[in-house]
């Protein structure tokens, strides 16, 4: 059974090289992904796994491997048993009732309040100032800052009109700082009162919109020379506006409008340090907290 089987990995493995297109760490990564289970399988003494062995096989993944190896692994494995398919009777793939992991959801870190006021009035240029307000003023996406012209700033009641996902458009608040600031960076450039102006917002060095990378270049920048200790990008900016205004008081509805999500499941993400934050408050001041 081990050359039957060894038989078809080099059947996969002409499979891999001619209809897959994969790159040479790919290919070699799904092979030994193959081997490893035909290792487990051949320590077990079985050729074609059961439910029972599917289990232990994957169990032993699970403690040794993270997320991102054991879907991988389960990739290559449901697809070389596919592939086995295609040249047997086999009817049914052992894996294919195995459902991939959901990888764990990692959110980016926050500025403290004082963190990004420092941040911001660090910013000595007048666009990348007003770029920083306009961020954490509103909580908005780097691509829909790039999105944005002058005319979307409404200075008389103090919204922008913001272009999100799927070209829905939306009404978001701006801060009086924030509108001081884009008005200071507007003037510069001749701009009055933007309501009239097609141009884009934010422009770059020569004149055109200023881009995504740009944008995020300029966070990196500015959050540099403040000496902040980690890698500080926009959606950083974004995580602090929801968590500042989540510690303020504010409601997941309205900010769940803000941001732009389609689903209040998606804003709850942002509720987790606020949590942690309300239960270490708890676990200080109350009296029975904590046994003792």
């Amino acid at each position: 059974m081990e050359m039957y089987l060894d038989s078809f990995v080099n059947r996969y493995k002409m499979y891999l090289m001619d209809q897959k297109g994969l790159s040479r760490e790919t290919y070699r990564a799904y092979l030994n992904d193959v081997h490893h289970l035909l290792d487990f399988l051949d320590e077990q003494g079985v050729s074609i796994p059961d439910r029972m062995i599917v289990r232990s096989y994957m169990l032993r993944l699970h403690n040794h491997y993270d997320r991102s190896s054991i879907n991988r692994k389960l990739s290559s494995i449901k697809g070389f048993f596919d592939f086995v398919m295609t040249q047997t009777d086999l009817g049914l793939n052992p894996f294919s009732h195995v459902r991939s992991l959901k990888k764990k959801e990692i959110l980016p870190g926050f500025l403290t309040t004082q963190e990004m006021i420092s941040l911001i009035e660090k910013t000595s240029d007048l666009r990348d100032r007003a770029l920083l307000e306009l961020l954490y003023s509103t909580g908005i996406r780097v691509g829909e800052v790039e999105g944005m012209n002058c005319m979307d700033v409404d200075v008389k009641s103090g919204v922008i009109i913001v272009t999100g996902k799927g070209s829905k458009q939306r009404m978001v608040p701006l801060g009086s700082r924030a509108l001081s600031s884009i008005r200071s960076y507007l003037m510069s450039r001749g701009i009055d009162d933007p309501i009239y102006c097609p141009e884009p917002l934010f422009l770059n060095t020569r004149g055109g919109r200023l881009a995504t990378r740009s944008i995020r270049r300029a966070v990196y920048k500015w959050s540099q020379m403040v000496a902040l200790s980690r890698h500080i990008s926009p959606h950083t900016i974004r995580h602090t506006f929801a968590t500042h205004m989540l510690d303020a008081g504010a409601d997941l509805r309205s900010i769940q409008e803000m941001l732009g999500h389609a689903s209040l499941s998606t804003t709850q993400r942002y509720t987790h340090l606020t949590l942690d934050k309300l239960m270490d408050v708890y676990d200080k001041a109350h009296p029975k907290a904590k046994e003792e």
